[in-house]
């Protein structure tokens, strides 16, 4: 019974020690550990850089907040006492905690740690934001990428709900929830089968495809949102399929199922034999393209370095025009 009350009694002083020590500034534990290294109010002084009359206050403030005597001391020496070993303790890691976060807080800032998670649309993904993120890479090896590929409505519910640190995203979102940069405007191209009158043009128009029949993307992409209100004042027939994979598209065109438009980061990846790819002559008819970030939320050293080298080296060849 004995030994279980102390053990009880123990365990309660040092939770009261924890809770102590958690009141207590770091300026007096710097103090109190300057005393414990140089075992001399003077020279602790010295070091903290206050006068000895000042520095005995400080301890002797440390040991009220605390509610016991750290020290004993003399004329000659300064000797921790039982209580003292043991704030000994929690002042220790005190300090190795907060040297160790105040490295990776600088390591950070310095973009030579961290993490960079960014939403982009399955054209993007597949080329641009890799070779850029391989640039980024170089520079700064220790930084966590992570990229996710996802059609636009969803890059904007990860940007929201903080999923990513930013997205390259064609909507931007509401002003209110949203902040974007506009980076490049992307040229559109009409895609269809090589056995299709189209293909001998060097250009086509949207009114060269009036009546015929033409394959959507998923409606929650944004070359659906961008192109479905266009195609509607001229007359094109919707051909009923609508598809997620480039693939499929491709497969579809190929075979005289219809026709389709892609933005230029998406030509890639569905070219193949039995297809034309004829770009546009209306050059207004482009997808842009945005940095977009939750409004009011900063984005960390890292993220910034990412989002201005995309901001800065948004023009890709071929793939945009001029930005007014």
């Amino acid at each position: 019974m004995i030994g279980s009350a102390l053990v009880y009694v123990k365990l309660n002083y040092l939770n009261n020690y924890a809770v102590s020590l958690m009141k207590v500034s770091g300026r007096l534990i710097e103090a109190f550990l300057a005393l414990v290294e140089t075992r001399r109010f003077s020279l602790a002084a010295q070091r903290c850089h206050v006068s000895p009359s000042a520095f005995s206050q400080m301890i002797g403030r440390l040991e009220e907040q605390v509610g016991t005597r750290l020290f004993d001391r003399d004329t000659r020496k300064v000797a921790l006492t039982q209580e003292g070993e043991i704030f000994l303790q929690g002042a220790n890691r005190v300090r190795s905690i907060m040297s160790a976060t105040l490295t990776e807080l600088q390591a950070r800032a310095q973009c030579r740690t961290g993490r960079v998670a960014v939403a982009a649309p399955f054209s993007l993904a597949a080329h641009w934001m890799p070779s850029q993120m391989s640039r980024f890479r170089t520079r700064h090896p220790d930084v966590d990428l992570y990229l996710h590929d996802v059609l636009s409505d969803r890059c904007l519910r990860m940007i929201a709900d903080a999923e990513v640190d930013f997205g390259v995203n064609a909507r931007t979102g509401g002003d209110m929830e949203f902040e974007s940069q506009l980076i490049f405007n992307e040229r559109m191209y009409l895609i269809c089968s090589s056995t299709d009158t189209l293909a001998a043009q060097q250009s086509a128009d949207l009114s060269d495809l009036r009546g015929r029949a033409f394959i959507h993307i998923l409606r929650e992409g944004s070359v659906w949102q961008l192109l479905h209100p266009l195609l509607q004042k001229h007359d094109v027939r919707d051909s009923g399929h609508e598809v997620a994979q480039l693939a499929t598209l491709a497969g579809l065109i190929s075979h005289g199922f219809g026709v389709s438009i892609l933005p230029h980061a998406a030509l890639d990846l569905c070219r193949r034999p039995g297809l034309a790819i004829i770009p546009l002559s209306d050059e207004r008819i482009v997808r842009p393209i945005y940095l977009v970030k939750r409004r009011q939320r900063s984005l960390s050293p890292a993220a910034a370095a990412l989002w201005m080298q995309l901001a800065s080296e948004g023009e890709f060849a071929g793939t945009m025009v001029d930005i007014e």
